[in-house]
């Protein structure tokens, strides 16, 4: 029983260390699309295929709906996938 416990207890070490990992760098992913979509308004002009891209970042960000509070997996997807799509327009500039 007591070697049971102590595997749990590790494996509840692991789930931590790799949730606060993957928040980390999704959180750093979101900083730099943040910093690039920054950087562009800074600018006197702006390109219109820029601007329909900020249109649909937009777009796309209210329309997201999360329900975080209730902890599921497919949320941490939908952010996971969103912050992809946003890290591929952001990119293309």
């Amino acid at each position: 029983m007591k070697a049971v416990i102590e595997e749990i207890d590790t494996l509840r070490a692991a789930l931590q260390s790799a949730i606060e990992a993957y928040g980390n760098r999704l959180d750093g992913e979101l900083a730099s699309i943040q910093q690039s979509i920054l950087a562009e308004s800074e600018k006197k002009r702006i390109a219109q295929p820029k601007l329909r891209d900020m249109r649909d970042i937009l777009t796309v960000l209210r329309k997201s709906q999360f329900k975080p509070e209730k902890g599921r997996r497919k949320d941490i997807k939908k952010i996971d996938s969103l912050v992809g799509d946003l890290t591929l327009l952001v990119e293309n500039w």
